[in-house]
């Protein structure tokens, strides 16, 4: 794993004497044990502090847009909350999300030393230590250059293909500029994020970005109210999608204050700088030839993934009705607020987790090459241990969303926007896209794994498999939404249908994965068949029979009693409420 050294001086531990080899070797298992443990629960806070993150992010802007949305024409919110969105995240995920998941992959020798210690010669040789850290270090800082190409790609674009409309909308060009400057402002930050990452550091990142995302709000809050004042028109605006985007300026330049703030006063900025490397015969490089085809391999990855991402909105546009483009648009807006709170930040912290542990976990032993230690076996076992956790915690909240939200949908649509939008399709909508919550949260965590650990060749090879699913995912969507007519019912049987053919490959990678021939013994294997075992994973017959049985009768109270009153809304609730505690 990457590793820079702090300021603040740790005291060096006494040299052990060299000839007790046994001692060493047992403290060598000890230690990795340990570091074990520190990974997972680095991890585990980490990822806790991620869902706060995230929460309270979501939880912010989804208030901020309710009250916007009053002093905002839907014309000017569409373009901030969609075109300008979709600029910034396909500069940031074209341009860093390969690197990222690649220099993320590693082991878990993490050394914290005093600086002082440090030689500093000016040959640093590829395969010491220090030469791991540095081919990170060198290539962390990629993204910056092809940063730059693809904003000015992506801006230009923008503009020169914006409708007449588009272009005459107020400060656009600006707008355009100040997204393409912030999304460049987070690239060249992308160095210090990859060694905070590395080293578990997850506060820093929570930190800025909790902070950023406030003064996003209250920048956005501010100036939208400031340039409705004196607008007799109703939604008239003087600053209009301005405010949106010097709040996401003044996000950026939050993150690179405190992300350089950090780095500047508790480390040695200097290491963080590129510097030669030096080969066993003394050749000179600057970039790791295999890490930086594990990034280009993933950049391909992550551009095929873009597209699978963003083509829900494509296909929409092209194939449905306006009025099937804003419930389906209203319904990700309510129905992805859970993905985006907690999935996200598990798929990330799990990621991290299974690249660092799982890293040495097919190095041949020294003395026996065909046996795995004790310490590579605690990593498969608890790294598998983790997985399926996770995927059970997916099918329960599942099983929740399937049995529960999917009779709750009306209740809760005509509490927060009203009768207009309770008694159109969103509703219905958005229950069907309430099953389709614990296939993305499955196939985030198994494809979080896939990145993890997989070779270079496989992640090639799962580049051709990409291609084939875009193809499946706009052909089913095709046939759902023009053959069937089915609208935005489509578009999510669609976007099932596709991650669900993703779930299977990734499935089956893992299941190769630790039933692999590693020489264990035959319990070994039998424990690990059991734990990738349906039975395994899917609930007791008792808790799906409980979850079922709440099915039918909060579908009977949504069908018989309803949510047209205050009276009854309560009524509904309430029955699900004793339901809910019946399955708990």
């Amino acid at each position: 794993m990457s590793t820079i050294k702090r300021k603040t001086a740790v005291k060096p531990s006494s040299q052990e004497d060299e000839n007790n080899t046994g001692a060493t070797a047992g403290s060598d298992q000890s230690e990795s044990s340990k570091n074990i443990s520190r990974i997972l629960s680095s991890s585990v806070s980490g990822a806790s502090s991620l869902v706060i993150l995230q929460l309270i992010s979501r939880l912010a802007t989804f208030g901020l847009h309710q009250i916007v949305l009053r002093y905002t024409d839907p014309a000017t919110f569409g373009i901030a909350s969609v075109q300008l969105e979709l600029l910034l995240a396909t500069i940031l995920f074209l341009s860093r999300e390969g690197f990222r998941c690649a220099l993320l992959r590693g082991d878990d020798d993490t050394i914290v030393a005093d600086c002082n210690n440090i030689s500093k010669e000016s040959k640093v040789l590829a395969d010491s230590k220090k030469g791991s850290v540095q081919k990170i270090t060198n290539l962390s800082y990629i993204p910056i250059p092809i940063g730059m190409i693809t904003t000015f790609l992506a801006c230009a674009f923008y503009l020169y293909y914006a409708t007449e409309d588009t272009l005459n909308t107020p400060y656009y060009v600006t707008s355009v500029v100040l997204y393409g400057l912030s999304a460049f402002g987070e690239l060249l930050i992308e160095p210090l994020f990859i060694t905070a990452m590395n080293n578990l550091i997850f506060k820093l990142r929570v930190s800025c970005e909790g902070i950023g995302v406030i003064v996003r709000c209250i920048i956005t809050l501010a100036l939208t109210l400031l340039g409705a004042q004196g607008n007799d028109e109703k939604y008239s605006n003087t600053f209009g999608i301005l405010a949106f985007a010097v709040a996401q300026f003044a996000f950026t330049l939050v993150m690179m204050t405190g992300y350089i703030g950090y780095f500047v006063f508790k480390w040695d900025i200097s290491l963080l700088m590129p510097r030669k490397l030096y080969d066993n015969k003394n050749k000179e490089f600057w970039l790791d030839a295999h890490l930086f085809g594990l990034a280009k391999t993933f950049t391909k990855q992550s551009l095929l993934k873009h597209i699978l991402t963003e083509g829900d909105k494509m296909l929409i546009a092209w194939l449905s009705s306006p009025v099937d483009q804003g419930i389906y648009a209203f319904v990700v807006n309510y129905g992805s607020l859970i993905c985006r709170i907690l999935f996200q930040p598990l798929e990330e912290a799990g990621r991290t987790l299974f690249s660092k542990i799982l890293t040495n976990v097919d190095k041949k032993d020294e003395k026996d090459a065909k046996k795995m230690t004790d310490t590579q076996k605690t990593a498969l076992f608890t790294s598998l241990k983790v997985l399926t956790t996770i995927i059970k915690f997916h099918i329960l909240l599942g099983l929740l969303f399937i049995c529960f939200a999917t009779n709750y949908t009306g209740t809760l649509i005509d509490l927060l926007v009203g009768s207009v939008w309770s008694q159109s399709p969103a509703p219905l909508v958005l229950s069907a896209y309430c099953l389709y919550v614990p296939i993305m949260g499955v196939n985030g965590i198994t494809e979080a794994f896939v990145a993890a650990v997989a070779t270079e060749e496989t992640l090639s090879a799962l580049n051709y498999w990409l291609i084939a699913f875009s193809a499946g995912f706009v052909g089913s969507g095709v046939i759902f939404m023009k053959v069937f007519a089915a609208g935005a019912f489509g578009l999510i049987a669609a976007n099932a249908f596709n991650l669900s053919t993703r779930i299977t490959w990734s499935w089956n990678f893992i299941r190769n994965y630790f039933l692999k021939n590693r020489n264990c013994s035959q319990n070994e294997v039998k424990e690990l068949r059991r734990m990738l075992s349906l039975s395994n994973l899917v609930p007791r017959p008792l808790v799906l029979i409980s979850f079922f049985m709440s099915w039918v009768v909060t579908f009977w109270s949504n069908e018989h009693i309803g949510w047209a009153t205050i009276d009854a809304k309560m009524k509904h609730t309430g029955i699900g409420c004793f339901c809910a505690i019946i399955v708990a």
